[in-house]
Protein backbone atom coordinates (compact mmCIF):
# COMPACT_ATOMS: atom_id res chain seq x y z
CA UNK A 1 0.00 0.00 0.00
CA UNK A 2 1.51 3.34 -1.07
CA UNK A 3 1.72 5.86 1.84
CA UNK A 4 -0.80 8.71 1.73
CA UNK A 5 1.12 11.15 3.70
CA UNK A 6 3.97 12.71 1.71
CA UNK A 7 7.20 12.98 4.39
CA UNK A 8 10.22 15.89 4.49
CA UNK A 9 12.69 16.23 7.32
CA UNK A 10 13.33 20.00 7.92
CA UNK A 11 16.73 19.75 8.99
CA UNK A 12 17.75 18.29 5.13
CA UNK A 13 15.50 20.50 3.36
CA UNK A 14 17.54 23.07 1.36
CA UNK A 15 16.52 26.83 1.76
CA UNK A 16 14.25 26.01 -2.15
CA UNK A 17 12.66 22.97 -0.31
CA UNK A 18 11.83 25.02 2.66
CA UNK A 19 10.29 27.91 0.66
CA UNK A 20 8.05 25.67 -1.24
CA UNK A 21 7.02 23.89 1.83
CA UNK A 22 5.64 26.83 3.12
CA UNK A 23 4.46 28.48 -0.19
CA UNK A 24 0.82 29.48 -0.87
CA UNK A 25 -0.83 28.43 -3.90
CA UNK A 26 -1.97 32.25 -5.34
CA UNK A 27 -1.26 32.47 -8.61
CA UNK A 28 -5.23 31.64 -9.40
CA UNK A 29 -6.79 34.55 -7.71
CA UNK A 30 -4.24 37.15 -9.68
CA UNK A 31 -4.73 35.70 -13.00
CA UNK A 32 -5.37 38.62 -15.06
CA UNK A 33 -8.34 37.02 -17.12
CA UNK A 34 -10.28 36.09 -13.61
CA UNK A 35 -9.53 39.69 -12.48
CA UNK A 36 -11.03 41.24 -15.40
CA UNK A 37 -14.11 39.07 -15.47
CA UNK A 38 -14.58 39.71 -11.76
CA UNK A 39 -14.25 43.73 -12.65
CA UNK A 40 -16.91 42.97 -15.73
CA UNK A 41 -19.07 41.26 -13.09
CA UNK A 42 -18.58 43.44 -10.29
CA UNK A 43 -19.68 46.32 -12.55
CA UNK A 44 -22.62 44.39 -13.85
CA UNK A 45 -24.23 43.82 -10.23
CA UNK A 46 -23.70 47.64 -9.07
CA UNK A 47 -24.98 48.53 -12.15
CA UNK A 48 -28.32 46.09 -12.60
CA UNK A 49 -29.38 44.57 -9.61
CA UNK A 50 -31.36 41.35 -9.02
CA UNK A 51 -31.24 41.18 -12.74
CA UNK A 52 -27.20 40.48 -12.78
CA UNK A 53 -27.44 38.16 -9.60
CA UNK A 54 -29.85 36.24 -11.91
CA UNK A 55 -27.78 36.16 -15.21
CA UNK A 56 -24.96 35.29 -12.67
CA UNK A 57 -26.67 32.19 -12.00
CA UNK A 58 -28.11 31.28 -15.03
CA UNK A 59 -24.94 31.14 -16.80
CA UNK A 60 -22.23 29.69 -14.02
CA UNK A 61 -24.80 27.93 -12.14
CA UNK A 62 -27.15 26.87 -14.68
CA UNK A 63 -30.45 27.16 -12.78
CA UNK A 64 -33.09 30.31 -13.92
CA UNK A 65 -33.82 32.46 -10.93
CA UNK A 66 -36.34 35.61 -10.95
CA UNK A 67 -35.15 38.04 -8.97
CA UNK A 68 -38.35 36.97 -6.69
CA UNK A 69 -36.49 33.63 -5.94
CA UNK A 70 -33.53 34.87 -4.33
CA UNK A 71 -34.39 35.45 -1.22
CA UNK A 72 -34.85 31.90 0.67
CA UNK A 73 -38.43 31.09 1.67
CA UNK A 74 -40.16 30.05 5.13
CA UNK A 75 -40.72 26.99 3.40
CA UNK A 76 -37.34 26.25 2.52
CA UNK A 77 -36.45 26.62 5.58
CA UNK A 78 -39.06 24.74 7.18
CA UNK A 79 -38.06 21.56 4.92
CA UNK A 80 -34.26 21.64 5.73
CA UNK A 81 -35.49 20.49 8.44
CA UNK A 82 -37.01 17.81 7.67
CA UNK A 83 -34.30 16.79 5.31
CA UNK A 84 -30.86 17.26 7.63
CA UNK A 85 -30.57 14.34 9.77
CA UNK A 86 -31.47 14.65 13.59
CA UNK A 87 -27.50 13.90 14.38
CA UNK A 88 -26.10 16.41 11.87
CA UNK A 89 -28.19 19.42 13.40
CA UNK A 90 -27.22 17.95 17.03
CA UNK A 91 -23.61 18.24 16.20
CA UNK A 92 -24.74 21.54 14.51
CA UNK A 93 -26.70 22.74 18.16
CA UNK A 94 -22.86 21.47 20.06
CA UNK A 95 -21.10 23.81 17.41
CA UNK A 96 -22.66 26.74 17.81
CA UNK A 97 -22.69 26.24 21.46
CA UNK A 98 -18.85 25.91 21.89
CA UNK A 99 -18.50 28.95 19.23
CA UNK A 100 -21.02 31.25 20.98
CA UNK A 101 -19.02 30.87 24.07
CA UNK A 102 -15.89 31.42 22.81
CA UNK A 103 -16.94 34.19 21.29
CA UNK A 104 -18.67 35.80 24.12
CA UNK A 105 -14.87 35.17 25.96
CA UNK A 106 -13.38 37.55 23.25
CA UNK A 107 -15.97 39.96 23.42
CA UNK A 108 -15.82 40.21 27.15
CA UNK A 109 -12.61 40.24 27.87
CA UNK A 110 -11.84 43.16 24.74
CA UNK A 111 -12.25 45.98 26.11
CA UNK A 112 -8.92 48.03 27.63
CA UNK A 113 -8.17 51.68 29.11
CA UNK A 114 -4.88 52.65 30.27
CA UNK A 115 -3.76 56.00 31.52
CA UNK A 116 -0.62 56.59 30.53
CA UNK A 117 -0.18 60.07 32.23
CA UNK A 118 -2.77 62.25 34.55
CA UNK A 119 -5.27 63.18 32.01
CA UNK A 120 -4.13 60.90 28.71
CA UNK A 121 -6.38 58.04 28.28
CA UNK A 122 -5.68 55.24 25.62
CA UNK A 123 -7.84 52.26 25.24
CA UNK A 124 -9.87 49.90 22.75
CA UNK A 125 -13.55 49.11 23.17
CA UNK A 126 -15.54 46.21 20.65
CA UNK A 127 -18.46 47.42 19.28
CA UNK A 128 -20.47 45.63 16.55
CA UNK A 129 -20.54 46.99 12.27
CA UNK A 130 -23.65 47.93 11.47
CA UNK A 131 -24.10 45.22 8.41
CA UNK A 132 -22.13 42.21 7.89
CA UNK A 133 -22.65 39.94 5.03
CA UNK A 134 -21.86 36.52 5.17
CA UNK A 135 -20.25 34.80 2.30
CA UNK A 136 -20.93 30.63 2.77
CA UNK A 137 -19.40 28.44 -0.46
CA UNK A 138 -21.17 25.27 -1.87
CA UNK A 139 -19.64 24.25 -5.07
CA UNK A 140 -17.31 21.56 -3.78
CA UNK A 141 -19.12 20.29 -1.40
CA UNK A 142 -21.72 21.02 2.39
CA UNK A 143 -20.55 23.60 4.54
CA UNK A 144 -22.61 24.37 7.17
CA UNK A 145 -19.66 25.21 9.61
CA UNK A 146 -18.62 28.35 7.53
CA UNK A 147 -21.87 29.73 9.29
CA UNK A 148 -21.23 28.59 12.03
CA UNK A 149 -17.68 30.14 12.52
CA UNK A 150 -18.36 33.52 10.70
CA UNK A 151 -21.86 33.87 11.83
CA UNK A 152 -21.77 32.75 15.18
CA UNK A 153 -19.34 36.04 16.32
CA UNK A 154 -21.64 38.49 14.22
CA UNK A 155 -24.39 37.22 16.24
CA UNK A 156 -22.52 37.49 19.72
CA UNK A 157 -21.16 40.81 18.79
CA UNK A 158 -24.79 42.12 18.30
CA UNK A 159 -24.50 43.21 14.68
CA UNK A 160 -28.24 44.31 13.89
CA UNK A 161 -28.00 42.92 10.42
CA UNK A 162 -26.64 40.19 8.71
CA UNK A 163 -27.21 38.94 5.18
CA UNK A 164 -25.88 35.36 3.74
CA UNK A 165 -25.37 34.42 0.43
CA UNK A 166 -25.23 30.60 -0.22
CA UNK A 167 -24.60 29.32 -3.89
CA UNK A 168 -26.84 26.77 -5.00
CA UNK A 169 -25.92 23.21 -4.75
CA UNK A 170 -24.12 21.96 -8.13
CA UNK A 171 -27.05 20.36 -10.34
CA UNK A 172 -29.92 21.98 -8.50
CA UNK A 173 -31.85 24.27 -9.42
CA UNK A 174 -31.63 26.65 -7.28
CA UNK A 175 -31.73 24.45 -4.16
CA UNK A 176 -29.77 25.94 -0.96
CA UNK A 177 -27.87 23.59 0.97
CA UNK A 178 -30.69 22.26 4.05
CA UNK A 179 -27.78 21.53 6.55
CA UNK A 180 -26.59 25.72 6.21
CA UNK A 181 -30.46 26.64 6.29
CA UNK A 182 -30.57 24.87 9.50
CA UNK A 183 -27.44 26.63 10.91
CA UNK A 184 -29.16 30.09 9.86
CA UNK A 185 -31.71 29.28 11.59
CA UNK A 186 -30.66 28.27 15.63
CA UNK A 187 -28.38 31.78 14.31
CA UNK A 188 -31.94 33.45 14.14
CA UNK A 189 -30.95 34.61 10.31
CA UNK A 190 -33.70 35.03 8.26
CA UNK A 191 -31.55 37.23 5.20
CA UNK A 192 -30.60 34.11 3.29
CA UNK A 193 -29.98 34.42 -0.56
CA UNK A 194 -29.24 32.14 -3.70
CA UNK A 195 -26.46 33.77 -5.56
CA UNK A 196 -23.32 33.28 -7.50
CA UNK A 197 -20.28 33.71 -5.55
CA UNK A 198 -18.60 36.63 -7.07
CA UNK A 199 -21.86 37.40 -7.92
CA UNK A 200 -23.13 37.63 -4.38
CA UNK A 201 -19.83 38.74 -2.63
CA UNK A 202 -20.66 41.69 -5.19
CA UNK A 203 -24.03 42.46 -4.16
CA UNK A 204 -23.23 41.88 -0.95
CA UNK A 205 -21.19 44.96 -1.16
CA UNK A 206 -23.14 46.76 -2.99
CA UNK A 207 -26.68 46.09 -2.31
CA UNK A 208 -29.49 44.97 -4.81
CA UNK A 209 -33.38 45.51 -5.02
CA UNK A 210 -33.22 42.54 -3.02
CA UNK A 211 -30.12 41.71 -1.12
CA UNK A 212 -28.82 44.55 1.49
CA UNK A 213 -25.47 46.19 1.35
CA UNK A 214 -23.36 45.40 3.87
CA UNK A 215 -19.97 47.34 5.48
CA UNK A 216 -18.46 44.16 5.80
CA UNK A 217 -18.51 41.03 3.51
CA UNK A 218 -16.29 38.08 4.56
CA UNK A 219 -16.45 34.25 4.10
CA UNK A 220 -14.40 31.72 2.20
CA UNK A 221 -14.63 30.73 -1.51
CA UNK A 222 -12.92 29.98 -4.66
CA UNK A 223 -10.06 32.28 -6.69
CA UNK A 224 -13.20 34.13 -8.40
CA UNK A 225 -14.94 34.20 -4.77
CA UNK A 226 -11.51 35.73 -3.20
CA UNK A 227 -11.21 37.95 -6.56
CA UNK A 228 -14.53 39.44 -6.30
CA UNK A 229 -13.52 40.50 -2.39
CA UNK A 230 -10.32 41.90 -3.61
CA UNK A 231 -12.48 44.48 -6.04
CA UNK A 232 -15.18 45.47 -3.43
CA UNK A 233 -12.47 46.74 -1.57
CA UNK A 234 -11.26 48.99 -4.42
CA UNK A 235 -14.73 50.21 -3.88
CA UNK A 236 -13.98 50.98 -0.10
CA UNK A 237 -16.18 47.94 0.90
CA UNK A 238 -14.49 45.95 4.08
CA UNK A 239 -13.94 42.21 2.78
CA UNK A 240 -11.92 39.77 4.38
CA UNK A 241 -10.63 36.39 3.08
CA UNK A 242 -7.80 34.42 3.21
CA UNK A 243 -6.91 34.32 -0.28
CA UNK A 244 -4.60 30.78 -0.30
CA UNK A 245 -6.80 27.63 -0.67
CA UNK A 246 -8.07 26.17 2.77
CA UNK A 247 -4.71 24.86 5.22
CA UNK A 248 -4.42 23.42 8.71
CA UNK A 249 -1.01 22.50 10.70
CA UNK A 250 -1.08 19.96 13.20
CA UNK A 251 2.11 19.58 16.10
CA UNK A 252 1.76 15.96 17.27
CA UNK A 253 3.82 13.53 19.56
CA UNK A 254 3.67 10.10 20.61
CA UNK A 255 1.15 10.31 22.91
CA UNK A 256 -1.85 11.51 20.73
CA UNK A 257 -4.55 9.78 19.32
CA UNK A 258 -3.64 8.23 15.64
CA UNK A 259 -7.13 7.89 14.48
CA UNK A 260 -8.00 10.97 15.48
CA UNK A 261 -5.20 12.48 13.94
CA UNK A 262 -5.65 10.91 10.63
CA UNK A 263 -8.93 12.85 10.58
CA UNK A 264 -7.79 15.92 11.94
CA UNK A 265 -5.44 15.97 9.19
CA UNK A 266 -8.26 15.21 6.73
CA UNK A 267 -10.93 17.56 8.18
CA UNK A 268 -9.85 20.81 5.97
CA UNK A 269 -8.05 18.52 3.51
CA UNK A 270 -11.12 18.04 0.96
CA UNK A 271 -11.97 21.46 0.14
CA UNK A 272 -9.99 21.38 -3.26
CA UNK A 273 -7.34 19.67 -4.40
CA UNK A 274 -5.06 23.31 -3.76
CA UNK A 275 -5.80 22.48 -0.21
CA UNK A 276 -2.76 21.78 2.11
CA UNK A 277 -2.94 19.97 5.43
CA UNK A 278 0.65 19.93 7.44
CA UNK A 279 1.66 17.20 10.38
CA UNK A 280 4.49 18.45 12.54
CA UNK A 281 6.54 15.87 14.49
CA UNK A 282 9.26 15.01 15.97
CA UNK A 283 8.45 11.50 16.02
CA UNK A 284 9.66 9.47 12.67
CA UNK A 285 7.27 6.30 14.69
CA UNK A 286 3.85 8.35 14.82
CA UNK A 287 4.69 9.11 10.87
CA UNK A 288 4.47 5.80 10.38
CA UNK A 289 1.70 4.45 12.65
CA UNK A 290 -1.07 7.41 11.24
CA UNK A 291 0.20 6.44 7.58
CA UNK A 292 -2.71 2.99 7.25
CA UNK A 293 -5.11 5.34 9.36
CA UNK A 294 -5.09 7.56 6.82
CA UNK A 295 -5.00 5.30 3.63
CA UNK A 296 -8.03 3.57 5.79
CA UNK A 297 -10.19 6.85 5.63
CA UNK A 298 -9.11 8.01 2.31
CA UNK A 299 -10.42 4.98 0.78
CA UNK A 300 -14.00 5.79 2.50
CA UNK A 301 -14.25 9.18 1.16
CA UNK A 302 -16.01 9.80 -2.29
CA UNK A 303 -14.68 11.36 -5.06
CA UNK A 304 -13.82 14.11 -5.98
CA UNK A 305 -13.51 14.82 -2.12
CA UNK A 306 -10.93 11.53 -2.00
CA UNK A 307 -8.77 13.00 -4.51
CA UNK A 308 -8.48 16.57 -2.57
CA UNK A 309 -7.53 15.01 0.51
CA UNK A 310 -4.82 12.89 -1.48
CA UNK A 311 -3.05 16.00 -2.93
CA UNK A 312 -3.33 17.64 0.22
CA UNK A 313 -1.51 15.53 2.49
CA UNK A 314 0.22 13.83 -0.59
CA UNK A 315 1.25 16.76 -2.86
CA UNK A 316 0.81 20.17 -1.58
CA UNK A 317 1.17 19.01 2.45
CA UNK A 318 2.48 16.08 4.32
CA UNK A 319 4.78 15.27 7.03
CA UNK A 320 7.59 17.88 8.35
CA UNK A 321 9.38 15.91 10.46
CA UNK A 322 12.14 17.89 12.82
CA UNK A 323 14.45 17.68 15.80
CA UNK A 324 12.42 18.22 18.44
CA UNK A 325 9.25 20.74 19.60
CA UNK A 326 11.08 23.94 19.84
CA UNK A 327 12.33 23.51 16.07
CA UNK A 328 8.24 22.43 15.22
CA UNK A 329 6.67 25.54 17.06
CA UNK A 330 9.31 27.21 14.70
CA UNK A 331 7.96 25.45 11.23
CA UNK A 332 4.62 26.59 12.86
CA UNK A 333 5.41 30.08 13.30
CA UNK A 334 7.14 30.30 9.61
CA UNK A 335 4.04 28.19 8.42
CA UNK A 336 1.62 30.69 9.97
CA UNK A 337 -1.24 28.32 9.14
CA UNK A 338 -5.09 29.38 8.81
CA UNK A 339 -5.99 26.44 11.35
CA UNK A 340 -3.39 25.62 14.02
Amino acid sequence: MTAPLSVHRWSEASATDRAALLERGLGDVFEPGLQASIVELVAEVRRDGDAAVCRALATFDGCHVEPAGLRVTEAEFAAAKSETPEAVQTAIRHAIDHSRRFNEQVLQHGDWRLELEPGLMVGEKRTAIASAGLFVPSGKGSFPSVLVQIGTPAVVAGVPEIAVVVPPIPGSDGKVDPAVLVVAEQLGLRNVFRANGPAGVAALAFGTESIPACRKVLGPGSPPVASAQLEIQRHGVVGMQILAASESLIIADDSCNVGLLAADLLNEAEHGADSASVLVTWSEQLVERVQPELAQRLALLPEPRRSYAASAIGVVGGAIIVRDRAEAIEVANLYAPEHM
